[in-house]
């Protein structure tokens, strides 16, 4: 490949992973109405909902780390 093709290639992985990144936000965004709605409902109570709420983003944080590292690796394959 070219090193213009290269480029292009690297800003659309890039691209897609921003797109994966929107997604997993939109996901907690969705866990977390959820979680408000079973406290609202009683299903849980207030300690649990936060509980969930740091279970939540541990796993949200996670998986962004998970994310870098993937572009990382991805760009450099593409680049070199």
């Amino acid at each position: 490949m070219t090193g213009e093709t290269r480029e292009r290639v690297a800003k659309i992985a890039k691209q897609k992973l921003e797109d994966a990144r929107v997604s997993l936000r939109k996901e907690r965004e969705d866990a977390w109405n959820a979680i408000q709605t079973a406290e609202k409902n009683g299903e849980i109570n207030e300690d649990e909902k936060f509980r969930h709420k740091d279970e939540m983003q541990k796993m949200i944080d996670e998986a962004n780390k998970k994310l870098d590292e993937i572009e990382k690796r991805k760009e450099e394959e593409i680049l070199n």
